[in-house]
């Protein structure tokens, strides 16, 4: 293969994974809570035994290495429901009971179950800085939860919303559209910030994404063209050579 092909294989590889990339921000951006995901690149030197001459033996490419996570926090919406709870701050994150363990979340849309117990969107319970969840008695009216995640009721103090931050917030692993797993032990934060009434929405920029989408397919496009009059260029070349011959 020649060189123009593997670079310009290698672009349009990238690009799928960009494209991919800015469809899953796209398809999130109304889920509360949720984090933008960006792509890291990286340049680096493949080797072309195949190739004549010695200084056509190694071809710069660009490969995409991952992920990272924009932490930034998203818009605060007031929704005036009691339940409802965002995070003003970035990096810090309540703590949900699952069936797989305890995973963490910025979507604070909280809701009670029949038997009164605070649960998430999904329907996991939501824990408390003591590690149990969270129950209201039919006594328990005018609810608050303070800026430190204390609920109280007009009984009085039902308990803590757990709050926790981590050494490395980029090495949680996303589990769904707003759950995220990791084997990072959390530390508790003391003021994170609490708002009642109101939910963090997704940090995606939905104009700068479509942008984003568009500049790819016309990239994708234009290397799509440079490859077709790569293989046309080659094509004149043997049909030359073969009249030349003949």
């Amino acid at each position: 293969m020649e060189n123009t092909s593997y670079i310009a294989l290698s672009r349009q590889m990238v690009l799928r994974s960009k494209m991919n990339n800015i469809t899953q921000n796209l398809a999130n951006m109304d889920t509360n809570g949720y984090k933008q995901q960006n792509m890291m690149f990286t340049d680096w030197m493949a080797a072309n035994k195949d190739a004549p001459f010695r200084g056509e033996r190694k071809i710069a490419l660009v490969q995409d290495i991952g992920q990272y996570r924009d932490t930034t926090v998203g818009n605060i919406e007031t929704t005036e429901r009691d339940f409802d709870v965002a995070l003003t701050k970035p990096d810090m994150y309540f703590s949900v009971d699952t069936p797989n363990g305890t995973r963490y979340s910025r979507n604070g849309n909280f809701s009670l179950d029949p038997g009164g117990q605070l649960i998430t969107s999904e329907g996991y319970p939501v824990l408390t800085d003591a590690g149990q969840p969270l129950f209201f008695g039919q006594a328990d009216t005018r609810v608050t939860i303070a800026g430190d995640g204390t609920v109280s009721t007009d009984v009085g103090q039902v308990g803590r919303l757990a709050v926790s931050t981590f050494d490395n917030i980029q090495l949680l692993k996303p589990e769904g559209s707003s759950l995220y797993n990791t084997d990072q032990q959390p530390q508790a934060v003391e003021s994170p910030g609490v708002v009642q009434g109101s939910l963090e929405k997704s940090n995606v920029n939905p104009i700068k994404a479509m942008v984003d989408m568009i500049d790819v397919l016309r990239t994708y496009q234009a290397v799509t063209k440079t490859v077709e009059n790569e293989n046309q260029r080659q094509r004149d070349m043997i049909s030359k050579l073969g009249d030349v011959r003949a």
